[in-house]
């Protein structure tokens, strides 16, 4: 389900953008879970002189087996940069209990980012770019799986957050920006990843 009264997608000045999602498994094979999903974005226009534009988002996610179908490492959530910033793909949660350092994914996620968007001076407005600065806060904990696969601790839940730069641009071929991220919280065992190259909305 989706909720949308974004001004302009390809460049967001006001508005509200909510989604929320269903997922069931179970009609065939061996995966059987109910996972819940949930995200909303507020746009506003702090400054009309400046173009300046803020944005503040924030997100949730849970999952859980049901019947005799157990969770796997595959069902679970990985981070991702739209999670938090600053740290790599599958970087933080759950760790498992052997010398390899994987991350296990976790059964229940939160997040939340605040950012300022701005056009960049000298650069002429029709070439597309804009820059921005955020801070990110997310948390992934709780797993499914045999507690013996699971490092003491890791699967609590941990707060982390970073803070960094983007630079957007509405190219031709379709939105696209890089971040720069550092996080100022984190935890043993979690990977950085300080940059970061995607789409450019954060719908």
């Amino acid at each position: 389900m989706v909720y949308n009264t974004i001004d302009d997608m390809k460049n967001p000045h006001e508005g509200l953008y909510i989604t929320g999602t269903t997922e069931v498994a179970g009609l065939g094979g061996d995966a059987k879970f109910v996972k819940l999903t949930g995200r909303a974005s507020v746009y506003q226009t702090l400054s009309e002189q400046l173009d300046l534009v803020g944005l503040v988002s924030g997100g949730a996610g849970y999952v859980a087996g049901y019947g005799n179908g157990d969770l796997r490492i595959f069902d679970h959530f990985q981070s991702n940069d739209r999670m938090i910033r600053g740290f790599a793909y599958g970087g933080i949660g759950p760790i498992a209990n052997d010398t390899s350092g994987d991350h296990l994914g976790g059964t229940t996620y939160f997040n939340a980012s605040a950012e300022a968007q701005f056009p960049l001076p000298v650069i002429p407005e029709s070439f597309g770019l804009r820059g921005a600065v955020f801070a990110d806060a997310a948390t992934l904990y709780g797993s499914k799986l045999d507690p013996t696969l699971v490092k003491a601790g890791s699967a609590d839940m941990h707060l982390r957050a970073s803070v960094g730069v983007g630079l957007m641009w509405a190219s031709p071929f379709g939105p696209i920006r890089i971040d720069y991220a550092i996080p100022v919280e984190k935890q043993p065992g979690d990977d950085v990843q300080e940059f970061n190259f995607g789409i450019a909305t954060r719908f």
